[in-house]
This record gives C-alpha cells, sequence and structure tokens, in this order.
C-alpha cells in the first residue's frame, strides 16, 4: 500500500466544488471533500462583521506525488495573486494498530 499524506485548507465559499472536479479524477488523489465553515481574517471582504464564510478542505494523496498535488492545488485557487484562502501539506500519515 502507498504512503499517504494530507493536503488541507481553507478557502473562500465557493472553490471547494472547482477542487473536487479537478482533482477527484487524479489518480494520485485518493480522497478528495470539503465542508463549509468560517474564518477571520484569511480573506479580503468580511462578509459577517469580521467573519467570512469559508470551506475546509481535504485531500489524502499518494506520498510519492504529493508535492505536484500540491503545486496544482495552488496554481488552481490562483494562491500567488488572489487572496482565496491557505493551504499546507502534512507529513505522512502513520498507521498503527493498538492490541
Amino acid at each position: 500500500m502507498a504512503k499517504l499524506v494530507e493536503i488541507g485548507g481553507f478557502l473562500k465559499k465557493g472553490l471547494g466544488q472547482k477542487v473536487v472536479q479537478k482533482f477527484s479524477q487524479d489518480k494520485n488523489v485518493v480522497s478528495v471533500g470539503f465542508a463549509n465553515g468560517r474564518a477571520k481574517d484569511l480573506f479580503d471582504i468580511q462578509q459577517f462583521g469580521d467573519a467570512s464564510e469559508a470551506e475546509v478542505l481535504t485531500l489524502i494523496v499518494k506520498e510519492k506525488n504529493s508535492n505536484s498535488v500540491f503545486d496544482d492545488l495552488y496554481k488552481l485557487l490562483q494562491l500567488d495573486n488572489k487572496n482565496q484562502g491557505t493551504i499546507y501539506k502534512y507529513d505522512t500519515i502513520a498507521k498503527s494498530t493498538i492490541k
């Protein structure tokens, strides 16, 4: 079984579906999904006083291709020139069994 890595992020509302559509067919992505939430200080425009609608993104990807998936996600979200959220990558997911 391949080693896996989690890539996650907090995105501006409406971008999660775009990410799912792009990465759901990628052979290096085991799972991709998002959930709704609220965030402070992530976006240029705050919709609700000091907070704004956000989406919490989670991708589980094969470790050996995780850097290229991360780079593709960064480009898709145009994070180099738009304040649409933040993404991050964890270390390898450790599997253990306790008896």
